[in-house]
């Protein structure tokens, strides 16, 4: 459970959607190491469990306690504009045809207890599998379901340990099966006491397989509290580089709430095992990596000798992964290090995260989507030599699908360790052991769920012995309650694609109805795990209702396999990149593509290789055209190339082993030399009056792919205060000029030969926002100074008090009859629309401008839990369209809203308007001939108002036409 929720934390997180670099550290952080406060060995768990007084059915009709929905939304990635759809390539948007895998064992696990939503969590070993769900955690057998032990308090793996460990319970546990070590691993956290900021987390491992044993316990603590806390095992041959692995989500609680950025944390794993002192060295301050995982290596084999653990997350704003590989050094843990900058891995296809509410059939209540995190586990699997990777690892993710509902994107990536090793100690067999360092990633594959209009989200994936991937999620939408669903895919299903799913739960599921501050909350994790019996069956767990109700929930335990698991298999793979990029006028020859058929299970057999899709007039030349011994490899040469036209070119290389293919896409962009300097339109040089907002544009510039567009003060551009490379031919300033200055801009167009011709300088002078430009005069087409009455203006919205017209309030520097809405203090969405306003066709500008008041609760001076945005619709459309930052050309918006439903993810009012009113002007150009309707709108959590006078007051309104 997110504690941020439950002790009501105030943040905002950038997420990597704020158009900042997403968790870029100027140097590496410098390593805190400590050793555990407090270690020892339990006695035997069955004991523990025979003595403990609450051991009792997990049957009670609710929830001990309600985790608070504070959970901060992404900021500055905007969602979709209501009723818009968004069309993303890579989607799949029907069933594959191919039948998904049935389930094998299909179980309740533990229900309702210690809070809402769940932290449903669970693994299996050779002989059993546990859950660990909240408060409490169960043994359960593999074959039948049946309840071996417990449930039993989570805190009972701390009994007699003394302690914050043995005296508090509070959930968000990880329970994960060492498989190289046939291990239990336990762990919960300790949130601190009262005007604390001491954190820990505490771990339990079993001292052998038998998970009701001995342990060997341990207590970490922190500076800060460490929330949500998720745990993998990374282990490599040479052994220098095993760690339990942490991320935690930090948080100041005393005196002030804040949130001060993820730490990265290894825990030395082989003292652990033993119960012997043991580090931590922790690695704090990643703000931007709100969500990321560490990566878990499931299954018997360690990574290559030296291969360093990695943590993952995405942004969104540039659809890339990003790793940072954490390098050990057990002897001296404080020279340990970090990547200074994540390595950065492209989406072949663009993502945008689910961000909007799930709907239910059977409740008005939406659920939370979670989209905003990398979900547990980032499951990852070495492999023997001569595989397709020497380490893979999938993850999984909630995205927005075609309609706006919740779709589950995974990704495939591969591992593998560069062959430029420096010398180091010889290991047993010979070979060297290299210095540690990360492994070379690369995209495999990835795809996004979306078959039909339901939402899908809360997923959990794992990886099979065949490099199978098997997903579980929930489903909901307006037509269904919430149920669980698995799927999967092989190596022989269509490169991006699942197979059809099958149901984890059964019959008839319910809906949730509880409303838990001001939201619908839905698991903060599920879990996906594989035996290591086989290293073929998958385990999912998650929850479900079985009947509407506020919060009994309950948990689903699922197994199931992949047909072929186990079986010799092969995969053709990029050991290049898929994209080359050309230069005509400097490349020496014609593009080439390294591919090699990686093998599992013993597969010998040969592999043809074929292309398709590919320009004409470049032909397809392998050597050799068929690998044979496997594995092996081949080189791709796009014989011909050189003589493409510039463009972008696209194809499929495909390998063939008698019934099964395998493809891979591979791409091509060509320039022929760098271009010319693209002549400049708008505004015309020494242009007056211009918009502090300016749209700037210019001719294209033949062959130019992207264009970097840069203002200065000067001309000499030693002062750029604005700045962006676009692939358009317009680009309005992000960035309000000042009024009344002169300001220089120029164009450098760009393309695979690099930077082009820089255009000339041109030179501006901006005007006074409100009034019209030089040549123009302003017609008032709307006016209201709300002194007569409504006036056609409509009042809508729910929660708390809606618009009224009134008098002004004192201290808002208005003085008349107004507009307001107060900051509510409970969930609220609350509009004010305006009658038909009617736009001149052919006016060079049009600007709104209104007397204005606001205060809303504030995060920080630059971010907003409330606030308020404007919104137009063209009268003929059904919807309407925030207005961006970029109109607002005086009263900008003083933040992204972090929480607060409809306007979660925009930039909104908030801060309190100093020396009121301020004379906001907007931008409306854009509507020129049309009819149009205004619309403010305001909105609130559940809790905490701005400083009185709170809320949105507006006067003077008015719409002038410049002609």
């Amino acid at each position: 459970m997110n504690l941020m929720r439950r002790t009501q934390l105030r943040v905002v997180m950038t997420l990597c959607f704020s158009g900042l670099s997403c968790a870029v550290l100027a140097t590496p952080p410098v390593p805190q190491v400590t050793q555990a406060v407090r270690y020892d060995e339990s006695r035997p768990m069955r004991d523990i469990i025979a003595e403990m007084a609450v051991q009792q059915p997990d049957s009670g009709p609710g929830a001990a306690y309600v985790v608070p929905n504070l959970f901060p939304k992404p900021v500055g990635a905007a969602p979709l504009a209501e009723g818009q759809s968004q069309i993303l390539r890579g989607l799949q948007l029907a069933p594959s045809g191919t039948p998904g895998p049935m389930t094998i064992l299909s179980e309740n696990g533990i229900s309702t207890n210690g809070g809402t939503p769940p932290d449903t969590n669970g693994d299996v070993s050779p002989t059993h599998f546990i859950q660990w769900v909240n408060t409490r955690w169960a043994i359960f057998n593999k074959t039948t379901g049946a309840l071996i032990a417990g449930p039993t308090a989570g805190n009972s793996f701390w009994s007699g340990f003394g302690g914050a460990c043995q005296n508090t319970n509070r959930g968000d546990p990880i329970v994960l099966w060492d498989d190289r070590a046939q291990r239990w691993v336990m762990s919960q956290f300790i949130v601190p006491g009262a005007g604390s900021n001491l954190g820990s987390q505490c771990f339990a491992i079993s001292a052998s397989s038998d998970p009701l044993g001995t342990y060997f316990r341990y207590q970490f603590q922190f500076p800060l509290f460490g929330d949500y806390p998720h745990i993998g095992i990374w282990t490599d041959e040479g052994g220098s580089q095993n760690a339990y692995m942490l991320v935690t989500h930090e948080f100041q609680l005393s005196p002030a709430q804040a949130f001060m950025g993820a730490a990265y944390i290894a825990l030395e794993r082989d003292k652990m095992l033993q119960g012997l002192p043991a580090a931590m060295v922790r690695i704090p301050g990643f703000v931007d990596s709100y969500g990321a995982e560490p990566a878990h290596l499931e299954g018997p084999l360690s990574a290559p000798a030296g291969a360093c653990p990695t943590f993952v997350h995405f942004d969104a704003e540039s659809s890339e992964y990003l790793f940072w590989d954490m390098c050990l050094n057990w002897s001296t843990p404080a020279s340990s290090t970090i990547s200074a900058t994540p390595q950065r891995i492209a989406a072949r296809t663009p993502f945008a995260p689910f961000l909007a509410d799930v709907p239910q059939l059977n409740s008005v209540v939406p659920l939370d989507p979670f989209g905003t995190h990398i979900m547990y586990r980032a499951s990852a699997r070495a492999f023997p030599a001569g595989a397709p990777s020497a380490v893979a690892m999938a993850i999984n993710h909630s995205v927005e699908g075609q309609s706006g509902q919740g779709g589950v994107r995974w990704v495939k990536f591969a591992f593998n360790q560069d062959l430029d090793l420096p010398e180091g100690q010889l290991l047993a067999d010979g070979f060297e052991n290299p210095a540690p360092a990360g492994l070379r990633k690369s995209l495999m594959d990835e795809g996004t769920y979306v078959p039909d209009a339901h939402s899908r989200w809360m997923g959990a994936i794992a990886m099979d012995q065949s490099a199978g991937l098997g997903l579980g999620y929930s489903v909901a939408s307006p037509s269904l309650n919430p149920e669980l669903r698995i799927t999967g895919r092989t190596l022989d299903d269509s490169a991006g694609s699942l197979r059809d799913e099958q149901s984890c739960t059964v019959g008839v599921t319910g809906a949730q109805t509880g409303i838990f501050d001001g939201r619908g909350r839905w698991g903060d994790y599920a879990s996906m795990s594989i035996d290591p019996v086989d290293n073929c069956t998958f385990w999912f767990t998650s929850e479900y209702y079985p009947t509407t109700t506020v919060s009994s929930w309950s948990t689903r335990i699922c197994s199931f396999m992949l047909p072929g698991c186990g079986q010799p298999t092969f995969d053709l793979v990029l050991d290049s990149e898929s994209r080359v990029e050309m230069c005509l006028a400097t490349s020496t020859g014609d593009p080439t593509f390294d591919l090699r058929a990686g093998v599992l299970a013993g597969f010998n057999a040969a592999v043809a290789l074929s292309s398709s899709g590919l320009p004409g007039g470049v032909v397809p030349t392998f050597v050799p055209a068929t690998i044979n011994p496997t594995p092996g490899t081949s080189v791709l040469t796009l014989t011909g190339a050189m003589s493409l036209a510039p463009g972008e070119y696209s194809g499929a290389v495909t390998g063939t082993s008698g019934p099964s293919t395998r493809s891979l896409p591979i791409s091509l962009g060509v320039s022929s030399s760098a271009t010319g300097a693209p002549a400049l339109t708008l505004p015309a040089d020494l242009a007056i009056g211009v918009k502090v907002r300016p749209v700037l544009s210019w001719a294209a510039a033949p062959g130019a792919l992207s264009y970097l567009v840069q203002v200065a003060t000067a001309s000499d551009f030693a002062n750029i205060v604005a700045s962006a490379s676009v692939s358009s031919t317009t680009w309005t300033v992000d960035v309000g000029l000042t009024p009344s200055t002169n300001y220089f801009w120029r164009v450098t167009p760009s393309n695979y030969c690099g930077d082009g011709a820089t255009s000339v300088v041109r030179s501006f002078t901006t005007g006074v926002p409100g009034t019209c430009p030089g040549s123009t005069t302003a017609t008032t087409v709307f006016q209201d100074d709300f002194q007569s009455g409504i006036n056609g203006w409509v009042v809508a919205g729910t929660g708390g008090s809606a618009w009224t017209q009134g008098a002004a309030i004192a201290n808002t520097g208005l003085t008349t009859t107004v507009w307001r809405v107060i900051d509510n203090v409970v969930e609220s969405n609350q509009t004010l629309t305006s009658p038909n306003v009617v736009i001149p066709a052919g006016a060079q500008a049009v600007i709104l401008s209104y007397d204005a008041y606001h205060s809303f609760e504030l995060d920080t001076a630059t971010s907003c839990w409330d606030g308020a945005a404007l919104e137009a619709k063209l009268i003929a459309d059904s919807n309407f369209t925030y207005l961006g930052a970029e109109r607002m050309l005086t009263d900008a918006y003083t933040g992204p809203i972090a929480v607060g439903a409809p306007l979660a993810g925009r930039s909104v009012w908030c801060a309190q308007t100093l020396a009121p009113p301020r004379r906001a002007v907007v931008d409306l150009d854009d509507y020129a001939g049309q009819t149009i309707q205004l619309r403010f709108r305001a909105t609130s959590d559940g809790n905490t108002a701005g400083a009185a006078p709170t809320g949105l007051h507006i006067d003077n309104l008015k719409v002038e036409a410049c002609q």
